[in-house]
């Protein structure tokens, strides 16, 4: 295969897995979550070890909360043969449950927590597919507000999207 198209493909592989794994996120999917990383990465993101362990604790930490949406920005890829690495601007959108998870504080509770940063990937490609292999999350900043509540549930509870396998997502296979 051409070098420059392999590149492409390599550039869009692990775009697709930045997203997988903000899907996995959002949508409290631990199998999606465990897919984006090679069973021997690390994590220091929240959490300071395995990444199989981190997600574990991810799951555990936005189970408390009632909603969360994570969407991403700028994405730079740089691909060296089977290894790359990734720097990709991240949002993300916690509305804390009344018992928040002890990473944001008791004071926390009932809040509305937004946080802008970046994950530093390191991927392999192995057997073909890319994963990460370390992943560093930075906090470029963080805002704790009192939630508004004004359109956040206006349409009904089966036009919203769902925090597990009932999402619309999951019945197109997408």
């Amino acid at each position: 295969m051409d070098q420059a198209l392999r590149a492409v493909i390599d550039r869009q592989d692990i775009a697709e897995l930045l997203a997988r794994y903000c899907r996995a996120i959002d949508r409290l999917d631990e199998g999606l979550l465990r897919s984006c990383f090679h069973p021997d990465s690390v994590h220091d993101h929240g959490y300071v070890g395995a990444s199989e362990e981190f997600c574990g604790f991810a799951m555990d930490v936005l189970r408390a909360c009632v909603a969360t949406h994570h969407q991403l920005g700028n994405i730079s890829i740089r691909v060296d043969g089977h290894r790359a690495d990734a720097e990709s601007y991240f949002t993300a959108f916690h509305r804390l449950g009344e018992t928040p998870p002890k990473a944001f504080g008791a004071d926390a509770a009932g809040l509305d927590l937004i946080i802008g940063g970046r994950y530093i990937d390191r991927l392999e490609r192995r057997a073909g597919e890319w994963r990460i292999v370390s992943r560093t999350g930075v906090h470029d900043w963080r805002r704790f507000e009192a939630p508004a509540d004004r359109g956040f549930y206006d349409l009904p509870a089966d036009q919203r999207g769902r925090r597990d396998a009932a999402d619309p997502v999951y019945a197109r296979g997408t």
